[in-house]
């Protein structure tokens, strides 16, 4: 289990301003930079995540050392047996959450662009987790995350093994609601494997986002691993658009 209770991480305004959230806003930079100062003292990244080995993949049940066992069409055709993944969980604290909510009444592009920087910010602790992770495992990895896309690939109810394997309310303060949804709110988890082709959940969600990384490609089609391919045996007829 690796525990990382530091996580380095830098917001600059300038490429805050190039993303898609804000991009648009003309005539704020200022208050923008001063947003981004203020959350610096409230934005705390952690993570924890372990390296498991793939023991038995069956239909979408995929089997892993220690007992533990996930559910997922789309793991069951990138993983094979005997391969390495890293279940993660990384959040950056409840405070600037906290802060954002204090400011919702009085100021409520603040609140707002608050929540933008601390998602800004929790994705900079994941790619620093994911460097960490690629030291051991290699550079072509993909991130699997419960609830992602449509949910169809990966249900967001195995979060609650992710959880199990982890203890990540015990290692860094983030707890599982009944509904399977994280507190504190800016916090994510996954799975981080090597693939031969990188998957991105986008092109299987048909929602309207402006995050959006790829465009949606309507059909699951099977991205093997690296190495022998997909063990899980799924069709991609079986999951719809």
């Amino acid at each position: 289990m690796r525990v990382v209770d530091s996580i380095p991480v830098e917001i600059d305004p300038e490429e805050l301003s190039r993303s898609p959230e804000f991009r648009r806003l003309k005539g704020r930079e200022a208050e923008i930079a001063s947003l981004v100062e203020k959350s610096r003292d409230l934005i705390k990244p952690k993570a924890v995540f372990t390296f498991l080995r793939v023991e038995d993949i069956n239909e979408d049940l995929i089997q892993f050392e220690g007992g533990h066992a996930l559910r997922s069409l789309v793991l069951s055709d990138a993983l094979k047996r005997g391969q390495a993944v890293a279940p993660y969980v990384i959040t950056i604290g409840p405070e600037l959450e906290e802060e954002a909510s204090r400011m919702s009444d009085r100021d409520v592009f603040g609140a707002w662009a608050l929540g933008r920087i601390g998602d800004h910010a929790l994705g900079k602790a994941s790619l620093h987790v994911r460097s960490l992770v690629a030291h051991e495992l290699g550079n072509r990895l993909s991130s699997f995350a419960p609830g992602t896309g449509t949910g169809k690939l990966f249900g967001l109810e195995q979060q609650a093994t992710l959880f199990q394997i982890l203890d990540p309310t015990s290692n860094i303060a983030v707890i599982l609601t009944p509904g399977y949804l994280m507190m504190p709110i800016k916090s994510i988890s996954g799975v981080f494997a090597t693939t031969r082709q990188e998957y991105d959940a986008c092109q299987y969600c048909p929602r309207v986002c402006e995050n959006r990384r790829k465009p949606f490609g309507g059909e699951y089609l099977d991205i093997e691993c690296d190495g022998e391919g997909g063990h899980g045996g799924i069709s991609p007829d079986h999951v719809t658009k």
